[in-house]
This record gives structure tokens, C-alpha cells and sequence, in this order.
């Protein structure tokens, strides 16, 4: 489950992830959230905050037939989750073509001051 959430600053998009995710979570959630924003500001910002329940995507979504394809953002940031999410974030984190990171819920905070920084670069 994937669900919007109220945002942590303007011009981010602020999410709730539990669970399974799903393709129809991609496609009817945080696909047009992120065109939207991009159309509006040209940049994609991404909070993305997770409790102990989550357990990754769906493995039809990740078929390789581009059910889920994340479009282009400038970073994202990683908060709470299971413990297998921050190593997974630290292990991908350098694959990646924008800022990435991740913060144990304790340091939302922290989470939060690392986005809202890359804001206003």
C-alpha cells in the first residue's frame, strides 16, 4: 500500500509505504504525482516514509515488461521501515542518477532538513 500523505515541505512529494506494493500503486498513485509536480515545477522531490510492515514490491510489478519505471526525480529520501530497507537504500543508493539516502524513523528530522536542503540548491 502506497498513500499520500500530507507534505513535509512544499514542492515534495510526502508518501506512506506498507506492505506489498503494487503496480496500480505505481501507475494510479505515484506516477501522476510525480508528472504533476514535474509539470508544475519541473523538479520531483520525493519523501517516502515507511513502517516495519513493508515488504517491497510486488514481484509481477518488477517483471522487466516496465509496469514500474520511476521517472526522472532530483532525490529522494527513505524514512523508517524493516530493517533489510535501509541496507537496501545504501546498497542502490550509488546506482542511482539523483540524491538518495535513507534515515531510521528516530531521525525524520534529519530525513527532512537532507530533502528540503536539496530544495534550494
Amino acid at each position: 500500500m502506497l498513500c499520500k500523505i500530507p507534505d513535509i515541505a512544499e514542492g515534495v512529494i510526502s508518501l506512506f509505504a506498507s506492505g506489498r506494493l503494487s503496480s496500480s500503486d505505481y501507475q494510479q498513485k505515484l506516477k501522476p504525482l510525480i508528472e504533476q509536480y514535474h509539470g508544475e515545477a519541473g523538479q520531483v522531490f520525493l519523501y517516502v516514509e515507511a513502517d516495519v510492515l513493508l515488504e517491497g514490491w510486488d514481484a509481477n510489478s518488477l517483471t522487466g515488461s516496465g509496469e514500474v519505471q520511476l521517472e526522472k526525480f532530483e532525490a529522494l529520501v527513505l524514512v523508517g521501515g524493516p530493517d533489510w530497507f535501509g541496507n537496501a537504500v545504501r546498497l542502490m543508493g550509488p546506482f542511482m542518477q539523483s540524491d538518495v539516502a535513507w534515515f531510521p524513523l528516530e531521525e525524520k528530522s534529519q530525513a527532512i532538513t537532507w530533502i528540503t536542503a536539496r530544495l534550494e540548491k
